[in-house]
């Protein structure tokens, strides 16, 4: 190939030097007529077959790039088919990072995967200085890209200046999007090297599928990733609340907490002070990774570092860089983050729970919410532990426990999605002092809105326990517009694994669809909610199958129903129409949809006071048998 490029060349320059003498000529008004003749053949015969040469020799001097080009393609389509067969996220991202370090072998790349507002490193080669590679990106620097394969210059997007700079200096300008089912899930950094292969057929739309297929295929198996380690972390929260059940010694209830968050979190260091019965000092009661640290470091008074701080003000603090942290003291020198959460109980507190991370930027949004329900767990051990000190026996302890209701009303929804033309609201009474009954929103868009009602069966602790582990599945599922079937399906198969035989939850699942006036639903064994129409139809939503929990591999199904302008729906747990008065009797459905027909002209709000005001009425006011929850949904 090079022989041709050097005769191209030469002819190129012997046609350039007959042109220049022939000028030359002209000029000097040397030239007689058989140089007229000689220089008319020479310029007809490069006007005639010039270009028929340079055009006979371009495919030979072209095939090396085209055999490259293909070559890449090959890659991507052969990536393309490996990702269709595959469900593993682990595997899904080796066969992407594979694919293209093959591809871009010498150019550098880095590779972002969303989690929690967050874009974390995944990936990267070829970078000098990789350290400094910002391990993560926040998800609102691009709200405004549209959900689709694009590409982009860095210059273009509203990336602080600083972080386009790093990536400027580490050779990478143009930024590639993988878009999942509502946002970006996924984007690639690469140096402009590999702008005009990306661009240029038949690479082009080859890499736009694997964009589109990519981005989908890791969020669902970051789903199923997601809901795996949800489901790991509910049964690290249920022998914690076995352990805090099983003995009343502090230490060893808080060492048992640090060991099982290490399962869950890649600490370095992690402490837990408690606060000293004079109200000013805080003791280290529990440590993991301080083994060569000053012991003196570890005693702090209240205000001073991080931990300090935290008991003032109640608040959690993060510290993604330490060298940035107003309030911090050096125990670790090798420490560069830190997570700070107080231990409270009834509004007061009791200590900190502290993690570090030799890393920078370290710790998720999902890291402090798991650190959240571990230190509420700390702070009920804790108070219940000094509870026994002072007047009771192991016995109590349980029902002290049991007092930190709480926990399980955080787990449920407080802030109510707003949604235009939908009002809507809830409410959960329990039997007891806890409750196996959960409801949960979910705003899946501006004009659509997740629903769920579950009754878990049995009461109290048991239910309350057994709850958590279905809302927390729940909501690992819910994080996409899935079918509701497909949510129920996969949470069934959860709960088939993990509860004990003979326990089981009714559940009902529904999407509210403002923009298509529709409910979308599937009902596995629960009450059928009732809608009630703006005519006075009355319709059940029955539709779906039974119970979770029971039977493996279930195939549930759903249905649509219109959900028009002034109608209502209401969900509710068998607490409320089995309610009894002095003669035995049932609330039952009736009275429901009597008690709303008679209202339907309030808010939400309006007719569920009334709907308890006539339950308290009917029952005499008497001790409820049953947990009591209830939602309404109202078309405006």
């Amino acid at each position: 190939m090079r022989y041709l490029f050097v005769l191209k060349i030469i002819l190129e320059l012997f046609t350039y030097f007959i042109l220049f003498w022939g000028l030359q000529k002209l000029l000097s008004s040397q030239s007689d007529a058989s140089f007229f003749i000689a220089f008319t053949i020479v310029t007809l015969v490069n006007l005639l077959f010039g270009r028929l040469i340079r055009d006979t020799l371009r495919p030979y001097m072209e095939a090396p790039f085209i055999y490259r080009l293909n070559q890449k393609k090959l890659v991507f389509e052969r990536l393309i088919q490996q990702l269709v067969g595959s469900i593993q996220y682990q595997e899904i991202k080796k066969l992407l990072f594979a694919s293209f370090s093959a591809v871009m072998p010498k150019v550098p790349h880095a590779f972002y995967i969303w989690e929690n507002d967050y874009y974390y490193l995944s990936h990267y080669a070829n970078i000098d200085n990789a350290e400094h590679l910002p391990p993560s990106v926040k998800a609102e620097y691009f709200k405004q890209i549209a959900t689709e394969a694009a590409h982009f210059s860095l210059k273009d997007l509203s990336i602080p200046e600083h972080k386009i700079h790093t990536f400027n200096k580490a050779g990478m300008t143009e930024f590639y999007t993988f878009p999942g089912h509502n946002q970006i899930f996924a984007f690639l950094l690469t140096g402009k090297q590999v702008k005009r292969l990306f661009n240029r057929e038949p690479v082009k739309p080859v890499f736009e599928k694997v964009q589109t297929k990519a981005g989908l295929i890791l969020e669902n198996s970051g789903l199923f990733i997601d809901l795996e380690k949800k489901h790991f972390e509910t049964k690290k929260l249920i022998e914690v609340s076995q352990k805090i059940l099983s003995t009343l010694e502090t230490k060893e209830i808080l060492d048992f907490i640090l060991d099982a968050l290490s399962t869950l979190i890649s600490y370095n260091a992690a402490i837990i002070f408690l606060l000293a019965d004079d109200g000013q000092t805080l003791k280290s009661t529990s440590t993991r990774g301080y083994q060569n640290s000053d012991p003196e470091l570890l005693k702090l008074k209240v205000g001073q570092g991080a931990a300090g701080h935290v008991v003032q003000t109640k608040q959690i603090d993060v510290l993604r860089n330490v060298k940035d942290a107003r309030f911090y003291c050096e125990v670790r020198k090798q420490t560069k983050s830190q997570i700070t959460v107080p231990l409270l109980f009834d509004g007061s507190v009791s200590g900190v729970i502290c993690l570090e991370s030799d890393t920078e930027d370290f710790f998720t949004e999902n890291d402090i919410e798991i650190l959240k329900m571990f230190a509420n767990l700390a702070a009920i051990a804790i108070h219940n532990a000094r509870q026994v000190e002072i007047r009771l026996a192991k016995q109590a302890f349980e029902h002290e426990l049991i007092n930190a209701a709480t926990v399980q009303k955080g787990l449920l929804v407080t802030q109510l999605p707003k949604i235009k033309n939908l009002n809507i609201t809830a409410e959960n009474i329990p039997s007891k002092i806890v409750s196996g009954d959960l409801y949960d929103f979910i705003r899946l868009s501006a004009n659509s809105l997740g629903i769920a009602i579950g009754d878990v069966s049995g009461k109290g602790a048991p239910a309350a326990l057994m709850m958590t582990l279905v809302l927390a599945g729940f909501r690992a599922q819910s994080k996409t517009e899935s079918t509701t079937c497909d949510v129920v399906n996969r949470l069934n198969d959860l709960l088939t694994q993990t509860t004990i035989e003979g326990k089981y939850t009714t559940f009902f699942y529904g999407i509210i669809r403002l923009d298509q006036n529709k409910i979308i639903f599937t009902n596995a064994g629960h009450n059928p909610p009732i809608l009630i129409k703006k005519n006075g139809e009355i319709i059940y939503l029955k539709t779906g199958g039974i119970v979770l929990g029971f039977l493996e591999n279930q195939n549930y199904k759903q249905e649509e129903i219109s959900f028009e302008s002034g109608d209502i729906l209401i969900a509710f747990t068998d607490g409320v129409t089995e309610a009894m008065n002095l003669y035995e009797e049932e609330f039952g459905e009736d009275r429901i949809i009597n008690i709303i027909k008679e209202n339907n002209q309030k808010s939400v709000f309006e007719i569920k006071e009334a709907l308890k005001n006539a339950l308290t009425d009917f029952s005499d006011q008497r001790l409820q048998a049953d947990d009591l929850t209830l939602i309404f949904a109202k078309h405006d």
